[in-house]
């Protein structure tokens, strides 16, 4: 598949609006046309192994969960490694194309994944994702006589793609109410501008964003059935595929009836949160002391540990979404840095 098709296709499964205002996603090295993208290759973080792997394994794209380029960048020289790994993208002409946080509030993205492993009798995120309303941005009410209510009526009424209706407030007055966008400013100055004099009043309102069901950070859910806290820890490294994980149990009550979760460091987006249980990769000893003496006891994996697996999930969604024309592969290479000993 050509590359432009392939990110097109990306950004359908996962729009780039979802991710937060700071982070650096979507198509970030992009080779010279043509490019076809034969072999995809999955990875949580875009390191030297991981490429040495892709490049054997004759990848012509990798999506790498965590942007290898976030910081502005003002040269490409040897001195570091992520130059370096950028540098040695271009020169064997593969692609890199990174989701992150448009993943994290994604419905059926990182945090379902994470949050899957407990059988819950309800979910929702914590942060919901709102989105502007795509019909209709402004909302404005003009007052008027009566005998100029028509006229008025006739002119907003042929400004495309808005809608107008009335109502008489009084025998002498009507209220329009007019929906539309920004864009149609020029077009409402023009049936209304001459008739200012006599227009008794006019409101403008910005109308409410709109909330996308089930998409936004991290997950919260209450369970089915209460868990010790014991079982809630081996659910956990099952599903994470760890060993180890690191726990701190708040005092008292040591079944978990509701849980939250946030992929990757979740300190902001879990604080406050009243759950009996908070799963994520990181937080800072000041946050982990705040949890656990507020009710809520706290598991920590490590931050991409919290991530990887849904890199599974996720080969098995885009074969869907390019239909088998893609060699899919994740990385074997790819690991955290941080290991428990």
């Amino acid at each position: 598949m050509k590359l432009q098709s392939v990110v097109g296709l990306l950004y359908q499964y996962a729009s780039p609006k979802l991710a937060g205002d700071w982070d650096n996603v979507g198509l970030l090295v992009e080779p010279t046309d043509p490019h076809e993208v034969t072999k995809l290759f999955l990875t949580n973080d875009l390191t030297p192994p991981v490429l040495d792997e892709a490049i054997d394994e004759k990848a012509n794209m990798i999506l790498s969960y965590h942007p290898p380029l976030f910081s502005p960048v003002k040269r490409l020289t040897q001195a570091s490694w992520k130059d370096r790994v950028i540098t040695k993208c271009i020169e064997n002409r593969i692609a890199v194309f990174s989701p992150h946080t448009s993943h994290d509030a994604l419905d059926g993205g990182v945090n379902d994944w994470l949050i899957s492993v407990f059988d819950l009798r309800d979910k929702s995120p914590i942060e919901p994702t709102v989105m502007p309303n795509k019909k209709f941005s402004k909302k404005r009410i003009f007052t008027v006589p009566v005998n100029l209510a028509p006229k008025l009526i006739e002119g907003l009424s042929n400004i495309k793609g808005t809608v107008t209706t009335s109502i008489a407030v009084d025998p002498d007055l009507v209220q329009i109410s007019f929906l539309g966008n920004q864009e149609n400013a020029p077009d409402v100055m023009a049936v209304i501008s001459e008739h200012m004099k006599v227009i008794k009043s006019i409101e403008s309102y910005d109308l409410q964003k709109v909330v996308w069901p089930g998409y936004g950070m991290g997950r919260k859910g209450t369970l089915k059935q209460p868990l010790s806290l014991e079982d809630a820890v081996s659910l956990v490294k099952k599903h994470t595929n760890l060993d180890h994980v690191r726990l701190a149990a708040a005092q008292g009550e040591s079944l978990v009836s509701s849980v939250a979760v946030c992929a990757g460091s979740g300190s902001s987006v879990l604080r406050n949160v009243p759950v009996s249980l908070y799963v994520t990769g990181e937080m800072s000893h000041h946050e982990v002391l705040h949890a656990v003496h507020s009710g809520t006891s706290v598991i920590l994996c490590d931050h991409s540990n919290t991530e990887r697996g849904y890199l599974s999930v996720l080969k098995q969604e885009l074969n869907k979404l390019f239909k088998g024309k893609i060699d899919i592969v994740i990385s074997s290479q790819d690991r955290d840095p941080l290991e428990i000993v």
